[in-house]
């Protein structure tokens, strides 16, 4: 731990503290950008018996489902698709089982009317094939499903199924293999950050762990992480998490941005969804833009209106707030329930901005 560097930021250390007391195995990497100045702290244990490091490789889980928007919005701006597009246009075999309405809008907003078929699926304690093998068969479980209401009127948080259908969409645009978007996305940003788990020492990548309630969950969401699943299964740093909010912010400033034309930053960050969470605390029913989580309250209450970014297995987040010109990308070795996650996230997160605004 950055000892020096907190001694900066008091309301944070007060923060990491109490969550250190939960145990050897509880740790944290934090990244954090504040009008171009960049602060990166570790602490506590990555769950391995090694210390959390800001080189320490942690799981993204769904907090990577910015970096398929940023894909989409690239071909968007390109001319080679647009939201409203029907899936089926570019993938034929999707219109199977009455899905021949969804657009892309639907997919980007979890809206489509299916739920995520591979949810209910339970691996057990059985050998996965080879991605080889399961690729194909996750998509025919995917263009098998059956929506359960029309598109475009309710939300089914989707964390597989919907950006596996993007992915593959963008791969049929763009000849590419699935995957593609994903990788060619973090090469572009210059990221480390993999698709798929890396086969790491342990000293250099968490074991994730998570309080008893949460350890169903937590195997779960292990299992869909340690694969290439777009949107799912990306590992890295939370430095490099921090980046792509970064990079965000950056094509908002910047007509020749060659990442995403401005207009395309601000119509995928704008709310395209109102969700439930305006009136009750919901992790499948919440504001959404195209790819992104858009209620700020779900990140802190001390971030503005234009705060946007998304989190992940109750784990993660990324924030993007240009009001303030302030990115934050966190991990946290310790999987809590739904509403003990999102009480956490906001302490950390206002926490943040009150060491911020103490040092301005």
């Amino acid at each position: 731990m950055a000892d020096d560097l907190l001694a900066d930021f008091p309301c944070l250390r007060d923060i990491l503290d109490a969550e250190l007391a939960e145990g050897p195995d509880a740790g944290v990497q934090l990244s954090i950008s504040h009008a171009g100045v960049t602060h990166d702290i570790s602490v506590g244990g990555n769950g391995n018996g090694a210390a959390m490091t800001a080189a320490t490789v942690v799981p993204w889980t769904c907090s990577s489902k910015p970096i398929g928007a940023i894909a989409f919005g690239r071909a968007w701006d390109a001319g080679r698709l647009r939201p409203d597009d029907l899936v089926a246009d570019h993938l034929p075999d999707y219109a199977a089982a009455g899905k021949q309405a969804v657009r892309i809008r639907d997919l980007l907003t979890h809206t489509s009317g299916v739920p995520d078929p591979l949810l209910s699926l339970d691996t057990g304690d059985a050998t996965l094939p080879s991605w080889a093998e399961l690729e194909p068969m996750i998509w025919s479980v995917i263009t098998a499903s059956e929506p359960v209401r029309p598109p475009g009127t309710g939300m089914n948080y989707s964390p597989i199924a919907n950006w596996f259908t993007l992915d593959r969409l963008l791969a049929a645009i763009d000849g590419g293999a699935p995957g593609d978007s994903y990788r060619a996305t973090c090469r572009l940003l210059g990221l480390s950050a993999t698709l798929g788990a890396p086969d790491l020492d342990p000293a250099a990548i968490v074991r994730c762990v998570a309080v008893p309630e949460e350890e169903t969950n937590l195997r779960r969401t292990s299992v869909a992480g340690a694969l290439p699943l777009p949107g799912t299964g990306v590992w890295g740093t939370m430095r490099d998490l921090r980046v792509v909010g970064d990079a965000l912010l950056a094509c908002a400033e910047d007509d020749a941005n060659p990442l995403l034309a401005p207009a395309t930053v601000e119509a995928m960050t704008s709310t395209h969804w109102l969700g439930q969470s305006r009136r009750v605390l919901s992790t499948t029913d919440f504001d959404y833009g195209l790819g992104f989580m858009t209620l700020p309250h779900l990140f802190g209450k001390e971030c503005s209106y234009r705060t946007y970014g998304h989190a992940g297995g109750n784990n993660s987040t990324l924030l993007v707030d240009p009001q303030w010109n302030i990115v934050i990308a966190v991990y946290w070795n310790r999987r809590l329930s739904d509403v003990r996650a999102v009480t956490r996230r906001i302490a950390l997160v206002d926490a943040v901005y009150r060491d911020l605004r103490a040092r301005c």
